[in-house]
């Protein structure tokens, strides 16, 4: 009789079984966590690295700066560029945090628009702007949408797949 499914104890009886859901939890990782501490700090944000360092060699010295200076600011579940408020960070507010300039500033949010990886649409409220989830996002989920936001994305890591052939 095969044991597969089976829970036994070190006697060799049978103590239970494995049910669809259930996951095993090996005393390795047991002894890990005992090493490591959940932060729960909700300011954080995921930056995808090898999609990064892949992205960063075929942008400017600017647009690296207009990263940097937003990924802060990324929103959760949704990549709206946003204030811990929720209110949409505007393009003059980009303009100031960014301290670039009207021009290149627009000219920079243009590039990156280009190379999908910032997203600008439009509600009733005015502009917003989003960033790629492929590179930087937050929290544990996405908007589906965002897939269609970027649609012709070409993920580096994956040889140039374009993110809707997922």
């Amino acid at each position: 009789m095969s044991n597969i499914g089976r829970i036994i104890d070190d006697d060799g009886q049978v103590i239970g079984s494995i049910k669809e859901g259930d996951r095993i939890l090996r005393k390795a990782s047991v002894e890990h966590l005992k090493d490591t501490e959940i932060w729960s700090i909700e300011h954080f944000y995921k930056g995808n690295m090898d999609e990064v360092r892949k992205q960063l060699e075929s942008l400017s010295v600017y647009e690296k700066a207009f990263l940097f200076c937003i990924v802060s600011y990324v929103g959760y579940e949704d990549c709206c560029i946003k204030f811990d408020n929720g209110n949409c960070i505007g393009f003059d507010d980009l303009v100031k945090l960014c301290r670039m300039g009207r021009t290149k500033t627009l000219n920079t949010i243009n590039e990156l628009i280009k190379k999908d990886i910032i997203y600008k649409g439009k509600n009733s409220k005015g502009l917003q702007y989003f960033i790629n989830p492929w590179l930087f996002c937050r929290g544990k989920r996405i908007d589906v949408v965002l897939k269609t936001m970027f649609k012709n994305y070409r993920i580096k890591v994956r040889n140039g797949m374009k993110w809707s052939e997922l």
